[in-house]
């Protein structure tokens, strides 16, 4: 019990940023990351943590809008140098190829697009009826889609 009210002492001594400290770090957070630096290295540039990043996305949407809006500056640059070098023919081949991968894990808009059907089959129930001295009957039925998700399941 001693030590979780040590704890409780310790925490509630903790200051927190004034609203002028924490906007100044928004402001460094932001910036950093505009400027093409990752979200860890942006926050220590702040001067906070990465869960205190966290916090201000979960809090603050015009924080999380600003924070996208600064990670879709970067793309922007990537795709504008994609183009500088498409149609200047500076850069090379290597230089394109590395451009639309990085485009193509970051950029909403860049993903390789696949569409894939998948047509189930129809799924058919056999019971083998044989008698003495006749030909096997074969009875088909056709299965309800909830029966075949029960027979799945058993799998």
């Amino acid at each position: 019990m001693k030590e979780t009210k040590t704890i409780h002492q310790k925490v509630s001594n903790i200051k927190k940023p004034s609203p002028d400290m924490l906007a100044s770090q928004k402001k460094a957070y932001l910036e950093s990351l505009k400027n093409g630096v990752s979200r860890l290295d942006s926050a220590i540039y702040a001067g906070v943590c990465t869960t205190t990043v966290w916090n201000w996305r979960q809090r603050d949407e015009q924080f999380s809008l600003d924070e996208e809006a600064a990670l879709q500056e970067r793309i922007q640059v990537v795709e504008d140098a994609l183009y500088q070098a498409a149609t200047s023919g500076v850069g090379g081949k290597t230089m394109v190829i590395a451009q639309i991968f990085w485009l193509k894990n970051r950029g909403k808009n860049w993903k390789d697009k696949s569409d894939v059907e998948f047509i189930s089959p129809k799924v058919v129930k056999q019971n083998t009826f044989i008698q003495a001295g006749g030909e096997p009957k074969i009875v088909e039925e056709e299965i309800e889609e909830e029966e075949v998700t029960e027979f799945v399941k058993t799998l």
